[in-house]
This record gives C-alpha cells, sequence and structure tokens, in this order.
C-alpha cells in the first residue's frame, strides 16, 4: 500500500464509532454529555443526603410535638432560701397549683410560722399570708403542705401542665420563739418547680 492509501485508510478508520465501555464512555465523550453525567451524580449525592436531612429533621420536629426538647422542660428546679433557712424537698401540684414544702431552720432560736404565700411576683410589700402554725427548732426541718399559689395579678394559679417549670417566690413570716419580745421577720425564697 502507498502512502496515498495508507493515509485514507486512517481517515476511515477515526471516522468509524468505537464501541467504548460504559465508563469509559464518560472519560471519552464529548464534553456535553461529561456534564450530563456530573450532573446525575450531583442529584443522586443530593437526593441520598437530603432524605437523611429530612428524617433528622422530622424526628427532632417530633421531639419538640411530644415534649421532650422543649426549652421550659429542660430547666433545673431549685429551692433558695436566705442563710439560715433551707429547703428540704418541695412539690408543686399539676392539679391545683399547690405548693407542699419542707423547710429547715438552723438559726440557733426556734421559731414559730405564722404565716406563708406563694406567688410568681417579688414584692416590695408582702402580699397576704395564709395563717399557719408551724414550730420548728433549730436544727430540725418541717413539712408545710397545700400552700396555694397566685399569679401576678393575685389570682389562684389553676391547673397546670405536669413536667412543666413554674418560677414561684414563697413569703413566710415567723416569730422567734425564745426572743423577748418576740420579733417578727419576713423571709422570701426563690423557687423554681416542676409540676408533678
Amino acid at each position: 500500500m502507498d502512502e496515498t492509501g495508507q493515509a485514507a485508510m486512517q481517515v476511515r478508520l477515526r471516522e468509524q464509532p468505537v464501541s467504548l465501555a460504559h465508563g469509559q464512555a464518560a472519560i471519552e465523550s464529548p464534553s456535553a454529555t461529561a456534564r450530563h453525567l456530573r450532573g446525575q451524580a450531583a442529584m443522586e449525592y443530593l437526593m441520598t443526603y437530603g432524605w437523611a436531612i429530612l428524617v433528622i429533621i422530622t424526628v427532632i420536629a417530633v421531639l419538640f410535638y411530644i415534649g421532650v426538647l422543649n426549652p421550659k422542660n429542660l430547666a433545673p428546679t431549685s429551692c433558695v432560701f436566705p442563710s439560715g433557712m433551707s429547703c428540704a424537698s418541695f412539690k408543686l401540684s399539676a392539679s391545683n397549683s399547690q405548693l407542699n414544702l419542707t423547710i429547715g431552720h438552723a438559726t440557733g432560736r426556734k421559731i414559730r410560722i405564722i404565716g406563708v404565700n406563694c406567688t410568681q411576683q417579688t414584692l416590695t410589700v408582702a402580699p397576704p399570708l395564709a395563717a399557719v402554725d408551724v414550730n420548728i427548732s433549730t436544727g430540725e426541718s418541717k413539712n408545710i403542705s397545700n400552700i396555694q399559689c397566685y399569679d401576678t395579678a393575685g389570682a389562684a394559679l389553676g391547673a397546670g401542665r405536669i413536667g412543666e417549670v413554674m418560677k414561684l417566690y414563697f413569703w413566710m413570716n415567723a416569730t422567734d420563739v425564745d426572743s423577748v419580745p418576740q420579733h417578727n421577720r419576713t423571709t422570701i425564697g426563690s423557687i423554681q418547680a416542676r409540676y408533678e
């Protein structure tokens, strides 16, 4: 074969379609087809991770709906009284918003609690106190139960949602039994209680 015949044969070979494997076609194919295959890979990537993200968002939404991730439920409970007084235990009833409280005392003198109140607001003047008669010697703890709690307008709090945390202030009027003359003093404690 002469030179012109070889050149013609090479041209014909270049024009014949070449059968390539699928993976090689993407590598050696025109740029439009390569872009299409890259776009398909990107869509598959987005769909795979899209479903995973959708499942995660759905789980978080369900947890919020049932109250597991409710910020009010995550708040810690606490009971803080001034020096010399302590709060051994406390419980806020969800059915009627009444507080049951065990108060400890270590001021060195016997005290007699004569009035208590539970309210949502801090006041400069004590609110009306419910009459009680509880004597506590120093080092002892006593329970005061069924203390009705009031809202900021002064109305009795109704039923609460179990698990919800409520910020309250406990007012207590007490006298020093051992002192002459007896001194009345008002003590304010801060309570963050969960409805039970």
